[in-house]
Formats: structure tokens, C-alpha cells, sequence
């Protein structure tokens, strides 16, 4: 193509017509500009063809997330709520006098066992972190999901402080020898009778006047308000996340 271009040039030139020849070459850049102009809006479509397609991908796997999320909230408010019963139930068997330690401490880490709330947000970090979060164009969905994500961050703070205030309570039991944790199951198959003999022995679980009693009698009930409070952050944050929910719907998976 370009050869017969130039041979008519060529052919213009030779036969002295130049007017003709500076028309013909005007109109030849003409041509390749509207090529180049034709070529970068078929580029452009493409790109924001793919733009659409990413776009709408995002949408998906943050639905996915959330909805993952709704139900990780589901069966942890389920599994504190169980753990509030656990210890309203240990707190009437610690008063029940007479009592078996063996028993109220066995419940006792049953309930204490942490089970941590993790949240699923990987496609949000990852449009986020890979500076991808101007492909999401619905202005009020992407503004929506900025604010979720500081919610749940918020959310997520709260639960660690939760669990610190336990931690901290049940932890001052450490530095008592006669709390009894000899007497806890997995303990009692690995010690021998040769290492539980070592070991102080009281009976405090049926002492109400005995700090160690009176002190596990208040750790309870703290325990409980921070179960309560985790099942209330729990129940906020799904409430929170109802409205981006809805809009993702809106977008997703069409």
C-alpha cells in the first residue's frame, strides 16, 4: 500500500503537476490521521472494555466476601452466646456449695477458649493495594465500601480490646499456685501422681469467702459484659453492612 502511495506521488511529481501532487499528499496525511484516530478509539474500547469486565469482577468477589463475612458473624454471635449460657451456668454451679473444682475449672476453659472473629476483606485490599479502586465507577457504592472498611476496621479494634480485657483478668491467675490448674483434664493425663503431689492443695471453689473465689467470681461476670459487648459489635456490624450489601447486588454478577 505504501508502494503504490509513493508511486503515484512519484507519478504526480514526474508529469510536473504539483498543486495535484501537495493535494494528494495532504489528503494522504488525512488518511493516516483518521487511521491513527480510528486505531486508538478501537484501543480505548478495548481498554475500557476490559476496565468493565475487571470492574464487574471486583463487585463479585466483594459480594462474596461479605456475604462470607455475614455468615462468620452468624456462627460467632452463635458460639458467644453459647459461652454467655456456659458462664451464667458456672457461676450458679461455683455457689452451688458443696462443688467439685475438677468440674467448675473444666468449664471454666471451655468457656474461656477464644475464638477470633476473622473477617474476609481480600478483595477489598486488593483493589485498594494495587491501586485498582478507579476502576469501581459507581461513585456512591465505592465511597460506601471506603466507609465500610474504616467501619470494620473500627469494629475490629473494639473485639481486640475485648479480648485484652480478658486476657488481663484471666491472666492475674497465673501468679496464683493454688488456683488448681492441676485439676483441668488435659493437664491431669499428662501430670502423674508423683508431679500433682508437688502441688498446692485447697479447696476454694467451696470458700466463698476465699479471694481466689471471690476474685473467679468476678472475672466471671466480667466476662460475660465482654461477651455481651462482643455480641453487640457483632450485631452493629452486620447491621452496617446491609446497605453496601444491597448495592453490590445492584452491580454484581449481571
Amino acid at each position: 500500500m505504501i508502494k503504490f502511495f509513493r508511486k503515484i506521488r512519484q507519478q504526480l511529481l514526474s508529469e510536473g503537476k504539483t498543486s495535484k501532487y501537495f493535494k494528494y499528499a495532504l489528503g494522504e496525511i488525512v488518511l493516516v490521521v483518521i487511521g491513527i484516530l480510528i486505531a486508538l478509539q478501537i484501543n480505548n474500547w478495548n481498554e475500557n472494555r476490559k476496565n468493565r469486565i475487571t470492574e464487574a469482577d471486583y463487585y463479585c468477589r466483594i459480594l462474596d466476601d461479605f456475604e462470607l463475612n455475614e455468615k462468620l458473624i452468624d456462627e460467632t454471635t452463635e458460639l458467644t452466646t453459647y459461652k454467655i449460657k456456659l458462664c451464667k451456668a458456672l457461676l450458679l454451679d461455683l455457689n452451688n456449695i458443696p462443688n467439685n473444682r475438677s468440674d467448675i475449672l473444666n468449664k471454666f476453659v471451655l468457656a474461656l477458649r477464644q475464638d477470633v472473629f476473622v473477617p474476609s476483606n481480600i478483595a477489598f485490599e486488593d483493589i485498594t493495594s494495587s491501586g485498582q479502586l478507579k476502576l469501581l465507577k459507581d461513585l456512591e457504592l465505592k465511597n460506601r465500601l471506603i466507609q465500610h472498611s474504616t467501619f470494620l476496621n473500627n469494629i475490629l479494634n473494639l473485639l481486640q480490646e475485648n479480648r485484652d480485657v480478658i486476657l488481663d483478668r484471666m491472666s492475674d491467675f497465673e501468679l496464683i499456685s493454688e488456683f488448681g490448674y492441676q485439676d483441668i483434664d488435659y493437664l491431669q493425663r499428662e501430670l502423674d501422681e508423683k508431679h500433682i503431689a508437688l502441688l498446692p492443695k485447697n479447696n476454694w471453689t467451696n470458700e466463698p469467702d476465699n479471694p481466689i473465689f471471690l476474685k473467679f467470681q468476678d472475672n466471671l461476670v466480667v466476662y460475660i459484659a465482654m461477651l455481651i459487648r462482643q455480641k453487640q459489635h457483632l450485631a452493629n456490624l452486620k447491621t452496617e453492612m446491609q446497605e453496601p450489601i444491597a448495592l453490590l447486588n445492584r452491580k454484581a454478577c449481571n
